[in-house]
């Protein structure tokens, strides 16, 4: 047995170390198994085939030198802004589109309230719609007053289409009844 405490060796029994005096359990050794080993197999003998001589060159041949490195220009890329952030007044240049916006739609929302001028009210909510195209154009998107302006200016456009389309039918009801009296009359 071995101690565990000075390695020394000293025989098996023993309830202390002979050396250092340290209280020794007694623990089984392990026993290593033998190991089985393969016999040796005999191998054939073989024979060499007949080597042919390289032929000789008078110069040593060189490899070819790899190709050097090629750069390749990158283009720079523009930084994106988010769809969901409205671009700040500097970046549109100046906020008098969007109040031109506004202002067409409240005109053809005024004009569509009115009988005999709902034309004017569709040409000017026709403007805004073309103004707010443009805006969104420019700026990729419609917030503030040129949201606003649109929305006015497809109102007054649809509410004067449909006043038009009213006059229109009361004036060809007026004309019916005057060609109507003009030939009673006769």
């Amino acid at each position: 047995m071995f101690c565990t405490n000075c390695g020394s060796q000293f025989e098996d029994g023993n309830a202390f170390c002979p050396n250092c005096g340290t209280k020794v359990e007694s623990v089984a050794q392990p026993v290593a198994e033998p190991v089985p080993v393969a016999a040796p197999v005999a191998a054939a003998p073989v024979q060499a085939a007949p080597v042919e001589a390289a032929p000789v060159y008078a110069t040593p041949v060189e490899p070819a030198p790899a190709p050097a490195p090629v750069a390749v220009p990158v283009a720079p890329v523009a930084p994106v802004q988010p769809v969901y952030a409205a671009p700040e007044a500097s970046a549109v240049g100046d906020d008098s589109l969007a109040k031109s916006i506004m202002t067409m739609g409240i005109v053809s929302i005024v004009f569509a309230c009115t009988f005999w001028l709902s034309l004017v009210g569709i040409i000017f909510g026709a403007i805004g719609l073309s103004k707010a195209k443009k805006f969104t154009e420019q700026c990729g998107q419609l917030y503030g007053k040129a949201k606003v302006g649109r929305y006015l200016s497809l109102g007054g456009l649809i509410g004067s289409c449909v006043m038009g389309a009213i006059a229109l039918i009361y004036i060809l009801i007026m004309v019916i009844a005057v060609v109507g009296s003009a030939a009673s009359y006769y």
